[in-house]
């Protein structure tokens, strides 16, 4: 695109008060010249630009369909079953946010073709403008050539001259204006050429707008749609309280298990690591002042204190369990999605999922527990370190207690429940501490 900027116009301007001297001519082709080729490089360097926002628009549009596509599938399956629950609600909501971020990079990309096209109008005034004093330059020159032909015959302005070398000079001279004239039409039809070309692309940028705009009405519509599925099934949930309260009892019961054989496996851990500590203080006795481990923590090998180090590198880069899905629950204490005044307390992350879903551990470490708990089903904890991962909601496990296993591992496939609801629980603990694994998890 070519761009002439305020500054080069005041510059083409202030061209018409140059006199028309021998060098005049060739200066203002030249300068005309200079002016036209810095506008077309500035409107290269600025369509870079524009064309990388474009691309990133366009790439966060495709990974969020591809993302409004996969809860579109985990909607379907719950809507197999005739009951609502509150899995069909997170996905809704899910749903809902995912269709709001697309209407914001629709809004985004608006505001983008918005600009282009202000400044193709722009840049089209400002080409029309420079074409006219193009016109108006050269018209000056035709004018002062036919002045000097009437005046004098081209013969007898060259032998008229009082030397050789004069002659030279006017030679040369009557040259470079012809050159000039020459110049001055190729730069005005290269101009004229510039200018069709941005009108062209101006109607072009404002059918790119009409088809944006019907494409965020139309999403804008879809989500007003999913607002109002939400509303029904959360005036549906709302009529089933006491099983909703019954669901939510046994949630936790099954939450406070879970919490109790991780807390075990951990204090298990702490002393089998005190134990191998201290016999290793017994058979170098006097050869080693290190102190007694921490209740709390682990005592860790060598091994496993560089297994702990490269885990805790993972922290916002760690593989999902999943290959797919979205957080449903997130950790901590939150209010209950339909339960008004009754609150609960996740000491993970819960990630629903498409039903049979391969689950696979997030980094290398050994097994230290499969069970199962009603609840939650079967339930994988893995040790890194002084790390623990734990994967509950599984059916189909595939690993075993002891076994060392490695990062992106099938250890199971995710469980689907009577609501239709496919996902997994997932925690991360260092020792004793409960660890909110969304800080872990790569952004998705």
């Amino acid at each position: 695109m070519t761009k002439i900027k305020l500054n080069n116009v005041k510059l083409i301007n202030s061209l018409q008060h140059i006199s028309f001297t021998k060098a005049a001519p060739k200066l203002i082709s030249g300068l005309l010249l200079v002016l036209l080729c810095l506008s077309i490089s500035e409107g290269f360097g600025q369509n870079r630009r524009k064309s990388n926002r474009r691309a990133r628009l366009e790439a966060a549009k495709r990974d969020n369909l591809q993302k409004i596509q996969e809860i579109n599938k985990i909607i379907e399956k719950t809507e197999q079953k005739k009951e609502v629950s509150v899995g069909k609600l997170n996905a809704i909501g899910e749903r809902i946010n995912k269709q709001s971020r697309q209407i914001d990079i629709i809004s985004e990309n608006q505001q983008l073709l918005e600009n282009e096209a202000q400044e193709l109008s722009r840049v089209t005034t400002e080409l029309s403008g420079n074409l006219e004093k193009l016109k108006a330059e050269y018209a000056k020159m035709i004018f002062a050539s036919a002045k000097t032909s009437n005046k004098f015959n081209k013969l007898s302005f060259l032998f008229s001259s009082a030397n050789f070398n004069q002659l030279v000079r006017r030679y040369k001279y009557l040259q470079q204006y012809s050159e000039a004239r020459e110049k001055q039409a190729v730069l005005i039809q290269k101009v004229r050429t510039e200018l069709l070309a941005e009108q062209v692309k101006v109607l072009q940028k404002k059918q790119e707008q009409a088809s944006v705009l019907r494409e965020k009405i139309t999403e804008t519509q879809s989500l007003q749609v999913l607002k109002g599925k939400q509303s029904d099934v959360v005036s549906q949930l709302s009529q089933k309280e006491k099983a909703l309260k019954n669901q939510l009892a046994s949630n936790k019961q099954a939450v406070e298990r879970l919490e109790n054989m991780i807390a075990r496996i951990v204090e298990r851990e702490i002393k089998r690591s005190q134990e191998r500590e201290r016999n290793s203080r017994s058979s170098n006795a006097g050869k080693s002042n290190k102190s007694e481990s921490s209740n709390k923590s682990i005592a860790m090998t060598a091994e496993e204190s560089k297994l702990a180090t490269s885990f805790s590198a993972l922290r916002g880069r760690m593989p999902w369990p999943v290959g797919s899905g979205f957080i449903s629950d997130h950790f901590g204490v939150h209010r209950h999605p339909v339960l008004k005044g009754i609150k609960t307390n996740n000491n993970g992350v819960d990630i629903q999922t498409s039903a049979g879903n391969d689950v696979k551990v997030v980094y290398d470490g050994i097994v230290q527990s499969v069970v199962s708990i009603p609840g939650a089903n079967m339930i994988v904890a893995v040790q890194h370190g002084d790390y623990f991962t734990v994967y509950s909601k599984l059916s189909n496990v595939n690993v075993s207690t002891g076994q060392k296993i490695h990062s992106g591992q099938k250890i199971g496939v995710v469980a689907t429940d009577n609501d239709g609801t496919s996902e997994i629980n997932f925690q991360v603990w260092k020792n004793f501490d409960k660890i909110n694994p969304e800080n872990w998890l790569r952004g998705r």
